[in-house]
């Protein structure tokens, strides 16, 4: 699906994301704002250490009932990650997807079609993110359900040696689950 833009769309809900403008594109925010109208989105903005640029994100609602939420990030590089629940629960390792340029062609165009596809696929339908405990690694997939079945978004895996902290399970695999946030 194509995300085009619409100025008259973008003035009637530029009040809700003025400071979003300022670090996201134009096209994403209005697709944003499209399929979730009531969400006031703020940017979440962070130095990078050892650097000039900052990482801008923002969170999505939690869908009632799920274990996780998506976090979109912007800056330096487009991801989605999922973040464990409660929010004040330690920041583990978890899931996430990388939208690396060198995937798509080096193009933009493609690069921001793909991210808002799967940002759709996320929040219009039932997730799941599956955690494995391996010999040498940890590894997480997200699959969605489609009328056909569980689909995979992505899935990676890191190596247990290197330090990443991981939320803890009882044996060698956990199933996280999230309701659809929104209805199509």
């Amino acid at each position: 699906m194509k995300w085009p833009v619409n100025n008259s769309y973008r003035s009637r809900v530029q009040c809700l994301t003025m400071d979003l403008y300022q670090y996201v594109d134009e096209a994403t925010v209005a697709a944003l704002q499209r399929l979730l109208p009531n969400v006031i989105f703020n940017p979440i903005v962070k130095p990078i250490a050892s650097s000039k640029a900052s990482s801008v994100s923002i969170e999505l609602p939690a869908a009632s009932g799920g274990e996780y939420l998506f976090v979109l990030f912007f800056s330096p590089q487009r991801q989605i990650h999922a973040r464990l629940l409660p929010a004040n629960t330690r920041q583990y390792y978890f899931w996430y997807r990388p939208f690396e340029d060198a995937e798509f062609g080096n193009s933009i165009e493609k690069l921001d079609c793909a991210f808002m596809e799967t940002v759709e696929q996320l929040i219009s339908n039932e997730t799941r993110i599956i955690q494995k405990r391996g010999l040498l690694t940890n590894s997480f997939k997200c699959d969605y359900r489609s009328l056909s079945g569980w689909k995979t978004v992505s899935g990676q895996s890191a190596l247990r040696i290197r330090g990443f902290v991981v939320p803890p399970i009882d044996g060698k695999q956990r199933i996280y689950h999230s309701p659809a946030l929104i209805l199509l």
